[in-house]
């Protein structure tokens, strides 16, 4: 992303992983097509879903982002992200309280869901509630990066009442075990594994 990619190694596999995504989405875009709308979440899935978004518009491919929550609260890979997506003139949409995501949902092709990956341990709530709600009653394809937001990768259960439900599940690095449970299926979808560029003893 800048010079400080090169000595951050989390932002070079986001790079990666991000570029993948993007690629796979491309070579499925008969069942996703643009334009694409990614919603992202503070933290490093969110940063992934922004990545994704710069990948896809240097491919021509047409996207819109939108990132739930306070910039200034996201984690400093998610903020990278960002900063680099608004330096190159990409609209980015920030949501600070639960607006309407339904109406911004409007015209999209597909979705790709980049709110929330392992790391959550509590029931959705506030705008990514909304966020959740609007990408699950839209009827567009969904796919989810990491894992679909709401849904524990250990057990393959809810963390709470909301989960996004997707078509397509992109695990980064590897395929995560709780996603492989038969609870699991209805809300992973289909489920690829994405590289993170590591070598194949590294993963």
């Amino acid at each position: 992303v800048t010079a400080h990619s090169v000595t951050n190694p989390s932002l070079v596999l986001m790079e990666n992983a991000a570029r993948n995504i993007a690629e796979l989405l491309a070579s499925r875009n008969r069942y996703f097509p643009p334009p694409v709308a990614i919603i992202a979440g503070p933290g490093n899935n969110g940063g992934d879903g922004l990545a994704i978004a710069r990948q896809l518009d240097g491919a021509g491919i047409q996207s819109r982002a939108l990132l739930v929550g306070a910039l200034d609260s996201s984690s400093p890979e998610c903020r990278t992200q960002a900063h680099a997506l608004q330096a190159a003139g990409y609209p980015l949409q920030l949501l600070n309280n639960a607006e309407d995501v339904a109406h911004w949902l409007r015209g999209a092709g597909c979705v790709v869901d980049a709110l929330f990956g392992v790391g959550l341990r509590r029931p959705i709530s506030g705008p990514f509630a909304s966020a959740v709600e609007a990408i699950n009653r839209s009827g567009l394809p969904v796919l989810a990066v990491d894992v679909p937001s709401g849904l524990d990768a250990d057990t393959g259960a809810p963390v709470g009442s909301l989960t996004v439900r997707a078509n397509l599940t992109a695990c980064i690095g590897g395929l995560k075990a709780g996603l492989l449970r038969p609870e699991a299926r209805s809300w992973v979808g289909e489920l690829v594994a994405v590289s993170l560029g590591l070598p194949a003893n590294r993963i």
